[in-house]
């Protein structure tokens, strides 16, 4: 299990001086329409693996979803929907351009691919999307991750070069109350007082820690954090005496 340094108090001040900045209420609003464009955005459970896959290129979130639209475009047919064994299969065939010419991703897909294939095939009448929400959210996939062995866990922990960030990642865009450790997240939790150099799981936990206390899901207190990194933001609203930070000033 993750061992955080931060005290209790410690993550209750955080969340104070977050919901004490002046303009928090105009924050939280610009973090919650950006969490809503990306669920909108993914709503192919193929695309959304596919879009996984390609961030091993290391490339831009934008260019990756630009090459996920492309596709799309290309393949998207009213009579046949764009399920996982339609995208495996057109992927299989297509060239490497699909996959930034990088014949290690284009592997990894098809294993990516494959493996929710069959995750699908467990379950009777729910959809390919929802398998993969349940996936992203699921009890036996948090406690693979929180245990610190999450290369152990079955679905794709096991697959060969799909690290912990990106599988963060496809939890992420699959719809899962999740963050992915960045190092824009590490400097906003310390310059909020919270150690964020433990590692990418402690990270994690910190980040999941913090929305719990501030009752927001993780990826809409990733995004106010992620803009308090991008501003460089130290200085914040200094919290009233111990017990009193409970409720909003």
């Amino acid at each position: 299990m993750v061992d955080l340094k931060a005290t209790d108090r410690d993550f209750e001040i955080a969340a104070w001086k977050i919901e004490n900045l002046p303009d928090y209420d105009r924050r939280l609003e610009r973090a919650a329409r950006r969490v809503d464009a990306m669920n909108q955005e993914h709503e192919h459970a193929a695309l959304i693996i596919y879009e996984a896959a390609l961030m091993k290129s290391g490339r831009p979130v934008e260019e990756v979803r630009e090459m996920v639209r492309r596709f799309r475009e290309m393949w998207e047919d009213e009579d046949e929907p764009l399920s996982i064994p339609r995208v495996s299969a057109i992927l299989s065939v297509e060239g490497d351009e699909w996959f930034f010419d990088d014949p290690e991703i284009r592997t990894l897909t098809g294993r990516l691919l494959g493996q929710f294939q069959h995750r699908v095939a467990q379950y009777n009448y729910i959809d390919e999307r929802e398998v993969l929400r349940r996936w992203a959210d699921g009890y036996d996939t948090r406690l693979f991750i929180r245990r610190g062995i999450y290369d152990t866990e079955p679905v794709v922990g096991v697959i060969a070069g799909f690290d912990l960030r990106l599988m963060q990642y496809l939890r992420l865009i699959a719809g899962g109350n999740t963050v992915v450790p960045t190092p824009e997240l590490a400097r906003a939790l310390e310059a909020l007082g919270l150690d964020g150099s433990g590692g990418e799981e402690a990270l994690l936990a910190a980040a999941e820690r913090l929305a719990l206390g501030m009752d927001l899901p993780a990826p809409v207190v990733a995004e106010l954090l992620e803009e308090i990194a991008r501003e460089g933001r130290t200085d914040f609203p200094e919290p009233p005496e111990a017990g009193k930070t409970a409720e909003r000033s």
